[in-house]
């Protein structure tokens, strides 16, 4: 019974200074770090044949030239990219993305969410 009043005393007093040592700084940074986590995205969990499809239609375009519309995730966020796929980098799996002003833009195989061909 007296262990029992004791762990919670030093519990309460645990909890007391946590408090106290929290600067009102050090809750902004918290209040601010937990909203942006829970609007970030997890990446989803691609299984074998998604992976498969999205090899499949970046195949079938880069034969046909035809263009493609790419989900990526950036720290997060999604974001689309659209253009044709030039060159597939067979060790780092490494996609070189021709977009319409003619610049090429890198992406890695594991960022992709989706892949649509546009005909």
């Amino acid at each position: 019974m007296k262990l029992k009043r004791f762990f919670k005393k030093s519990l309460d007093k645990a909890i007391k200074w946590q408090a106290a040592l929290m600067l009102p700084e050090h809750k902004a940074l918290n209040k601010k770090k937990d909203k942006d986590d829970y609007f970030l995205n997890k990446k989803p969990i691609l299984d074998e044949y998604q992976v498969e499809e999205f090899e499949n239609n970046i195949h079938y375009a880069m034969e046909y030239h035809l263009r493609l519309s790419f989900t990526l995730r950036n720290e997060g966020s999604p974001y689309d990219l659209n253009g044709y796929c030039v060159y597939i980098h067979p060790v780092t799996k490494e996609l070189r993305i021709q977009k319409k002003d003619s610049s090429f833009e890198y992406i890695q195989f594991n960022e992709i969410i989706d892949v649509i061909v546009e005909d």
